[in-house]
């Protein structure tokens, strides 16, 4: 049955966290997020959710997604017939110049609703599953040393999370190592811990530091440098200590190809928002198996509404050697669906639902929903 894209609507909430969170430039309490219905002349609806780290991260906001979306792709969608998603896709490219975080928040709404038209979920519409389960790393970033310790016993006390990844950033390269350093050999033992400073770091330093941070058993150096230091990227890799993941500096299939090229990463760490959507993160992680390379399912910090997305992805892509990051809606006070993602013991379940997976809980948007002139 062929139906086409009647109407699209935006809307932005802002829900709280559950405690404050570290980034490298900043301390955030409440995270926003841009929905979107992509309703079909049959009736049938489509989710969608944007979001990114901070303005920082890609220069991308909730506020540009949801313009970008109502002004010039929304157009572009209506009459369209959603199946076609990759030719929609192009057209987007065509008339769009980047923004891939509000390109990959339609997209995902129009594989939710393609799922439903097929009453499908969305992993068997990208090729069926490798995995039904994937394992998540939490996030230390209480700001002190001491605070991470504490927070990272607690959740292997309570069988919660196992794997951790370290924020940095905030301080001078040396400080930021001396205490990374000091977050892992107080969790030795019992967990894995990598390292995340978000590119803040300096290539000298790192270099000089690599020894250490190997001998602290640190289990990966995600972005230590800045996305343009692809140079000293590969110098850092070719030391062959602590494994280099790219994050920043691989958002496209461009990207990845010029890092394999220079051996300038171990791990890409992907991302559906950063990269445009589900179709060019599978792409993306086609390149990285192909050169050898693993991939580390990444997070913009999605409730179970963009969680479900990144599992479906995430779970058709073999070399997803690293787990995942996706602690999104346990991070957030609360969440935007009637069913949210399935954690246990460190891990959590790809839905198996009809798209998506997850059904939108309109009395929670209506209680996030931004006041109009608000933040």
């Amino acid at each position: 049955m062929k139906s086409t894209i009647k109407q699209l609507n935006t809307v932005i909430v802002d829900v709280p966290i559950k405690r404050p969170h570290q980034f490298s430039t900043e301390i955030v309490s409440t995270k926003s997020f841009l929905l979107i219905q992509l309703e079909l002349k049959s009736g049938l609806i489509g989710i969608g959710e944007g979001t990114t780290p901070g303005i920082w991260w890609n220069g991308e906001s909730v506020e540009t997604m949801q313009l970008v979306i109502e002004h010039y792709l929304k157009p572009i969608l209506i009459g369209q017939d959603p199946r076609n998603i990759e030719q929609i896709l192009q057209t987007f490219d065509r008339h769009v110049r980047a923004n891939p975080f509000a390109k990959a928040t339609v997209e995902m709404a129009l594989y939710d609703v393609v799922g439903k038209i097929y009453n499908a979920p969305v992993h068997q519409l990208l090729g069926g599953l490798f995995q039904d389960s994937i394992d998540v790393k939490w996030a230390l970033a209480t700001g002190g040393a001491d605070g991470d310790i504490k927070e990272a016993k607690e959740l292997v006390g309570n069988k919660q999370y196992k794997d951790f990844k370290i924020k940095a950033g905030q301080l001078k390269t040396t400080e930021d190592m001396k205490k990374a350093i000091k977050i892992a050999n107080g969790i030795n033992g019992i967990s894995t811990t990598g390292i995340d400073p978000n590119g803040s770091w300096d290539r000298l330093t790192a270099a000089r530091w690599m020894d250490r941070l190997d001998e602290a058993g640190i289990d990966f150096l995600e972005q230590p440098l800045a996305p343009i230091d692809i140079a000293g990227a590969a110098e850092l890799a070719s030391m062959k200590k602590v494994p280099i993941m790219a994050d920043e500096s691989v958002a496209t299939v461009q990207d990845a190809q010029r890092l394999v090229q220079e051996k300038a990463a171990n791990i890409f760490s992907l991302k559906i928002h950063k990269s445009g959507g589900m179709r060019n993160t599978l792409k993306i992680a086609a390149i990285a198996e192909s050169a050898g390379i693993s991939c580390f399912g990444g997070t913009s910090l999605e409730s179970s509404i963009g969680t479900a997305a990144c599992l479906h992805a995430y779970g058709a892509i073999r070399n997803l050697d690293y787990g995942s990051e996706l602690f999104g809606p346990q991070w957030l006070a609360d969440d935007l669906v009637k069913n949210p993602v399935e954690f246990k013991e460190g891990k959590i379940n790809v839905p198996s639902g009809v798209g998506l997976g997850v059904e939108l809980d309109e009395q929670k948007v209506e209680k996030y929903r931004r006041i109009q002139g608000g933040k």
